[in-house]
């Protein structure tokens, strides 16, 4: 199947999902199954042991599906991450986001991808850059440095985004197209904290943290000339 058949199969499976239950609920959901799936303790164990903390939030999120709407959820995340191996840093979950859950209302549209990937290139980076850091202070879906990975991976990725949606959108899409860093919902300007998760970093997978392990958090990126940081603003 090609990228924009994964594409519509994913579409059409929220949506199918979402005639059930609310579609925005169904969404955050998926996010937050795809998320406690991935975690880091999951996959460095290989299922042989459990974050007691990710199993009572997974536990929580799918109790009120049937087995079948489950396994559903099953085919959309392989549909999501099957798309993303047929086009590497694209961004189908904020796609789906803007076009079918918020429509623009609040603002949340995002950054078009070929827009995206002007500004990266507007940095005059290629592969050569290496050991850096990236930060978007107001992420949205992460594509802006999902374009900046499609041409400099090996850095290091920070973004933070007052939306809980918008992080763990953000936090999946670094999980998928192999971005290493940290992402956190909080308020930019007031340094207000809901949550944060690094992403594969130490090791592959994505682990929730708290506010005093967050290099945002704690030592916030707020001028680019210090230190090795490339800034999306």
């Amino acid at each position: 199947m090609t990228y924009q058949e994964k594409h519509k199969a994913f579409e059409d499976g929220l949506l199918q999902l979402g005639r059930r239950f609310d579609l925005s609920r169904v969404f955050d959901d998926f996010l937050t199954m795809g998320m406690c799936s991935h975690h880091q303790t999951n996959i460095s164990s290989r299922l042989s042991e459990i974050d007691e903390e990710n199993e009572a939030e997974y536990m929580k999120v799918i109790k009120p599906y049937s087995k079948e709407e489950l396994n559903q959820f099953a085919k959309l995340l392989a549909n999501f991450q099957e798309g993303i191996n047929h086009r590497q840093y694209s961004d189908m979950l904020g796609q789906f986001f803007t076009q079918h859950i918020t429509q623009g209302h609040n603002g949340q549209f995002f950054t078009p991808e070929p827009i995206c990937d002007l500004m990266a290139r507007s940095f005059g980076i290629d592969k050569s850059v290496k050991g850096q850091r990236a930060y978007d202070p107001a992420c949205g879906s992460g594509r802006l440095l999902l374009a900046f990975a499609k041409v400099a991976p090996d850095n290091a990725f920070y973004a933070n985004d007052v939306s809980l949606t918008c992080a763990k959108m953000t936090s999946l899409n670094f999980m998928f197209n192999g971005l290493r860093g940290e992402v956190a919902c909080m308020n930019t300007l007031s340094m207000e904290w809901t949550r944060g998760w690094r992403v594969n970093w130490p090791t592959l997978g994505i682990k929730p943290i708290e506010k005093e392990e967050s290099k945002i958090w704690t030592a916030p990126f707020q001028k680019p000339d210090q230190g090795k940081q490339l800034g999306l603003f």
